[in-house]
């Protein structure tokens, strides 16, 4: 019975992971050049028809786009200076996801599990959690930007380590260029691929 189970379980992992490699290698990179990381747009066509389409008709147009890229320029730009810091973008990103996290806590864990569990889970998910904070004071892990130092070193074209406004915009610019792929200036559903949803 056990070895059916390890059998099972085994099988399911591989299944699992020829599907999720499958989808990553189908992921679009880039722009037409195919250059850049991979994005996924699907998420961020979402994310763009709660907060950028003003009118509710299921797309985004151009004007809609870049009227919120100068609204989020505002929100990001904290000292009103007129140009956005790496601080700046970690400070707003983590106070979004902190409200983000306030607003969608995390279920309790059934009342059924024994306090033994629960004092074991807790002991491993501080251990977890130290972890990286440790890396961070010993230096480990320096040099490397992370996905929002590389998307900021990309967008600060005069390399200031900052971004004006126009940098930001022309950055607000290419990423509607990859996500209206059809070219009619519009992000919509046309726009999306056709992906197997597996």
């Amino acid at each position: 019975m056990l070895k059916r189970k390890i059998a099972i379980t085994a099988l399911g992992a591989a299944l699992m992971l020829s599907t999720t490699a499958s989808m990553t290698i189908a992921a679009p990179r880039g722009g037409a050049d195919r250059d850049g990381p991979r994005m996924r747009p699907e998420p961020m066509f979402v994310h763009l028809l709660k907060v950028a389409d003003t009118n509710k008709d299921g797309k985004i147009t151009k004007e809609e786009f870049n009227a919120r890229q100068e609204a989020l320029f505002t929100e990001i730009d904290a000292d009103k200076d007129g140009s956005i810091t790496p601080k700046e973008m970690r400070d707003y990103r983590k106070t979004k996801m902190d409200a983000w996290r306030a607003a969608n806590p995390k279920p309790e864990k059934a009342a059924t599990e024994g306090s033994e569990k629960k004092a074991e889970g807790d002991k491993k998910d501080s251990e977890r959690e130290s972890k990286p904070r440790q890396a961070r004071e010993d230096g480990k892990g320096q040099g490397r930007k992370g996905k929002m130092g590389g998307m900021f070193a990309t967008a600060d074209t005069d390399g200031n380590g900052q971004l004006s406004k126009p940098e930001f915009m022309a950055a607000g610019e290419k990423i509607f260029t990859r996500l209206d792929s059809n070219g009619d200036g519009v992000i919509s559903i046309d726009d999306m691929p056709d992906r197997p949803w597996l």
